[in-house]
């Protein structure tokens, strides 16, 4: 039996491709009639610019702020188009695009044949997110994939994102919960493509796994020093061989 009895994924650009359906759903903004509707005319550039803009005003702010507020993204984008940050609006902007960004949304390159086999090696399979709201989660019933996952941790519940190791503890807790021979953190692979934050899980003792194609944080690999850096999801299996 492997040693690896538990394998823990992110899910963003591991799981799904979100980064590529953002991109495709941005060539053609859906806030673009939500906003029409309210009376407000603004064309697919001028909605772009506000939004590169709205992602550099943004990218500072501290996670427990963005996990707290939701909308917050959507409320900066308005500002960015001149309006005001009304709440109401904000939700129907958001809700807009991640409607989009569902019918876009497809899974990462093996992903759906790597959770079979984890299944079928009865691994268990968990996932921790770090998204604000339940889209992850909506995406992965729609791709095929929730059937497999036992568990399904969004980080905003902590107020914090990934890579506090309370998020990672949590995870295993849930794991554990109700079993006689409790998984140990050196029986869990961590899989992620964010270096500083999939990357933290060996801190606590499991082993980590960045996958290269959408990696984040790559100038941290020296300091973080993950146990794999792989280039294909189906690679996980051979990971799991190794440890038997």
């Amino acid at each position: 039996m492997s040693q690896i009895k538990c394998v823990i994924f992110d899910f963003g650009d591991t799981l799904a491709q979100n980064s590529k359906a953002g991109f495709q759903v941005r060539k053609n903004p859906a806030e673009i009639a939500i906003l029409k509707k309210h009376g407000f005319e603004f064309s697919k550039k001028e909605i772009l610019e506000a939004w590169i803009r709205m992602r550099e005003k943004t990218k500072d702010i501290p996670a427990a702020i963005r996990m707290k507020d939701k909308y917050i993204y959507a409320k900066t984008l308005l500002v960015e188009l001149g309006l005001k940050p009304n709440l109401k609006l904000a939700k129907e902007c958001e809700k807009s695009y991640y409607n989009a960004l569902e019918e876009k949304i497809k899974p990462m390159p093996n992903a759906l044949k790597l959770l079979k086999y984890l299944t079928k090696k009865k691994i268990i399979i968990c996932v921790v997110s770090n998204t604000r709201i339940g889209f992850n989660r909506k995406a992965a019933i729609k791709l095929g994939m929730k059937k497999y996952i036992k568990h399904f941790i969004m980080s905003h519940l902590f107020g914090s994102v990934k890579s506090d190791l309370k998020i990672f503890r949590h995870a295993l807790e849930k794991v554990n919960k109700k079993r006689k021979n409790r998984i140990k953190p050196k029986e869990c692979l961590m899989i992620g493509n964010n270096v500083e934050e999939d990357g933290a899980a060996k801190m606590i003792g499991m082993k980590t796994a960045i996958l290269k194609p959408t990696i984040m944080q790559e100038h941290l690999l020296k300091k973080i020093k993950p146990d794999y850096l792989i280039k294909d999801l189906k690679e996980v299996e051979k990971i799991v061989k190794e440890v038997d």
